[in-house]
């Protein structure tokens, strides 16, 4: 009977007399799992039932599946309980009892609840049969943990149909994650990441036999591994920068050895040679050679670069591969060795000169001749350095934003004696031999492209270790200026390397990589796989783990709006760009646009603007800029010569630019003095020469206009207007200064 059949007129729906006599009802049968909607009309009743079920693989897990399912109106019974309340005797207790017996008995009758535990025993069925198609990677006994978190409810029993939802919805969820195994397990098997030592097939047909060169700065180690590479007929030396390579290359020819010098921008190759110095990115894995030196091993666990380091431990197909750096690298060696199967050596040196802490905090008033001051910032390099010449100390410095031959010249300078105070960035804790007697940390703190963190005990003994040069200085101090806590140095210079959280190494995708997953991902979007790479694979493997790649995901947008194939823009991507730098971004693009429409780019080019002597700090700043563009283009050039054709005109700039950086730091790294007699002057002093010597000149002047006798030498010309920060403006080309403004 449907609701619209049934004997009870709306009026009578209302009755008090009816909810109260069913209250009572369902108050009886309540205990026996059956309840009702009873402002329905009729009452819809329910019955709950409980259901014991077993997912298949996990037998141990029996799961109790409560629930309540819905049987509907009981039209006839509560006809008969309507008539009865019509009469004058009314509903009695005997009456409630007896109507509660016919709910409860029409209730169970019903049928549902068999029909509920066929429900539930298909979808178990279901899951069986749909969880064999992850194979390996359901995991029965995980899933079915959730499920009974899942089945919990707070205590409540809820419906049939809410219990169903929310067993396939744990399912649909255990599945997904199931489902990227899977995913992750076929990429990882097509790309060959899964395999990755495998691919350096050159290097797994050696007998190769590794040695670890460890120990603090300044103890030998690297001297000794180069020693070793000389002693071979071939060999490589691997470094992280190109100041550090092109050390490299001087000191293997100094030990009477041809090298050729390979870095991303530049070849120098010297005919014959047996022996080759290169950046750690440029190693060739496909060169068989007697030995290769891999220095500043501890780079290995930097989660932007580590991934070079360990493609040339596991790659480079060398007899003997040397490595050098920290003992922070050691638990990364190791797991590599472990999983290639091959020897490993670990010759421990140490220092030769003492490297103490010095408790005492250090006030810029205190510094000192030969101290070097560390900074973590561009911005904060230039403060110290304004601090200090302000206090009459010549200063150098060196930074990231610097390029080689830039630093080297500000780090001849210090050598020379010319600065007496370095300020620098942790730049100086890699290539860079320095008669630094203390180094002064002006901060323990770094933002490190991500967050501000603390400095690591690996990166305060990478830069401390700068001081106290063997055959320099006796000794070496690490100090903290005022302000600063000197407990992170002390716990970093006499404790022994902390273990690394996960020792698993990094590896990043190569082309051959980056073209498999593309075909099994079918796409042919760049930026797609490598966030497919970098989000998906790896995550459980025992050996290595995937590279931060979202730098290199950024340059793929950029490209991917090219007309160009997968394996050109892949190339595009590991362009040496910053890509929070959103003009180099923008650079990037509109080159690989026109190297797509097969348009020849030109080199960047800044016209006049670095042809003065000296600049400012806002045109120090450009010109810095302007040698990263024109870095990444050199970077280009050597890959793709047609497409990028000026190279030699972009060298020439590139010197020329360097060379405006490197006159206006050494003009700017002296205490400022007068023109005229020597004195030293203010920092806020706006003209060049001091107040007397002005005076002095000024007095000296016949009257404007007037006759002068024969003979009388003409007065001397007023010295030039001052440039609008104080600094003395440069000569232009054609001699003389220009009117009207203070700069050139």
């Amino acid at each position: 009977m449907t609701d619209d059949d049934t004997p009870f007129p709306p009026e009578e729906s209302d009755l008090p007399d009816r909810r109260d006599v069913l209250r009572a009802i369902v108050g009886a049968v309540r205990g026996d799992g059956i309840d009702a909607e009873i402002d329905a009309v009729p009452a819809r009743w329910s019955i709950a039932g409980t259901h014991e079920i077993t997912i298949p693989g996990a037998d141990k897990h029996k799961l109790k599946v409560r629930f309540r399912a819905a049987v509907g109106p009981i039209p006839d019974v509560e006809a008969e309980l309507m008539a009865r309340l019509s009469v004058p005797e009314g509903v009695g207790r005997p009456e409630v009892r007896a109507f509660a017996k016919r709910f409860k008995a029409a209730c169970r009758e019903s049928g549902r609840l068999d029909e509920a535990y066929g429900r539930i025993d298909d979808w178990v069925a279901t899951v069986s049969e749909r969880a064999g198609a992850f194979g390996d990677a359901w995991r029965p006994r995980e899933f079915a943990d959730q499920l009974q978190r899942v089945l919990g409810f707070g205590g409540r029993t809820p419906r049939l149909e809410t219990v169903l939802d929310a067993m396939e919805e744990a399912f649909a969820a255990a599945a997904a994650r199931a489902g990227v195994k899977v995913r992750r397990t076929a990429l990882e098997t097509a790309s060959g990441l899964g395999v990755y030592l495998d691919s350096f097939a050159a290097a797994r047909a050696m007998l190769r036999k590794l040695r670890l060169f460890v120990g603090p700065t300044n103890s030998g180690k690297t001297h000794a591994a180069m020693d070793r590479l000389c002693e071979m007929a071939d060999g490589a030396y691997l470094a992280p920068l190109r100041l550090l390579a092109l050390e490299g290359q001087e000191a293997i020819e100094a030990r009477g050895r041809p090298c050729t010098l390979i870095t991303g921008e530049e070849r120098d190759v010297r005919p014959g040679a047996a022996f080759v110095s290169s950046t750690i990115e440029m190693a060739n894995t496909g060169r068989v050679m007697g030995a290769c030196v891999i220095d500043e091993i501890q780079m290995i666990g930097d989660p932007d670069r580590g991934w070079a380091w360990t493609q040339a431990v596991a790659g480079m197909a060398a007899s003997e591969i040397i490595m050098t750096g920290s003992a922070d690298a050691i638990p990364y060696v190791r797991r590599i060795a472990d999983a290639i199967g091959e020897e490993l050596e670990i010759v421990e040196f140490t220092r030769k000169s003492p490297l103490r802490v010095q408790e005492e905090r250090v006030a810029l008033d205190d510094v000192r001749r030969a101290d070097a001051l560390v900074a973590f910032s561009r911005r904060d390099v230039h403060a110290l350095r304004a601090a200090l010449l302000q206090r009459g100390h010549p200063v150098a410095v060196i930074y990231g934003a610097l390029s080689p031959e830039v630093r080297r010249a500000e780090a001849r300078r210090f050598r020379e004696g010319q600065a007496e105070v370095l300020v620098a960035t942790d730049a100086i804790g890699m290539g860079l031999n320095l008669p630094i007697a203390r180094i002064v940390l002006s901060t323990t703190r770094k933002f490190d492209g991500r967050q501000e963190r603390e400095l690591t005990s690996s990166e305060i003994r990478q830069i401390g270790g700068r001081a106290g040069r063997f055959g320099m200085h006796e000794e070496g101090r690490v100090a903290v200026l005022e302000g600063e806590n000197i407990g992170p140095v002390r716990r970093a210079l006499t404790s022994p390397p902390p273990a690394p959280e996960d020792p698993r190494p990094w590896i990043s995708p190569n082309l051959i990589h980056v073209e498999a997953i593309a075909r099994e991902l079918e796409t042919d979007s760049l930026a797609k796989v490598l966030r497919t790479a970098g989000q998906e694979l790896l995550r459980a493997h025992q050996t290595f783990r995937m590279t931060d790649l979202e730098g290199r995901i950024q340059a793929a947008i950029a490209v991917d709006g090219a007309k160009l194939p997968l394996a050109v823009r892949d190339m595009l991507s590991r362009c040496p760009i910053d890509v929070r730098d959103a003009n180099q971004i923008r650079l990037l693009r509109q080159w690989a646009i026109n190297q797509g429409r097969g348009r020849p780019n030109p080199a960047p080019d800044f016209g006049e603007r670095y042809v003065r002597d000296t600049g400012t700090d806002v045109e120090l700043e450009a010109a810095e800029k302007s040698v990263k563009d024109l870095t990444a283009y050199a970077w280009l050039a050597y890959r793709f010569p047609d497409a990028y054709p000026e190279m030699d005109l972009c060298q020439e700039r590139r010197q020329q630019v360097n060379g405006f950086i490197e006159r206006t730091l050494a003009a700017r790294s002296l205490p400022r003095a007068c023109s005229s007699c020597g004195a030293r002057l203010k920092p806020t002093h706006r003209f060049r020469v001091c107040d007397e010597c002005f005076a002095r000149d000024r007095a000296a002047r016949p009257a404007r206009g007037g006759p002068r006798r024969a003979g009388e030498a003409a007065p001397a010309a007023p010295g030039p207007r001052p440039g609008r920060h104080g600094e003395a403006p440069a000569r232009p080309a054609r001699g003389g200064f220009r009117r009207g403004r203070g700069r050139p």
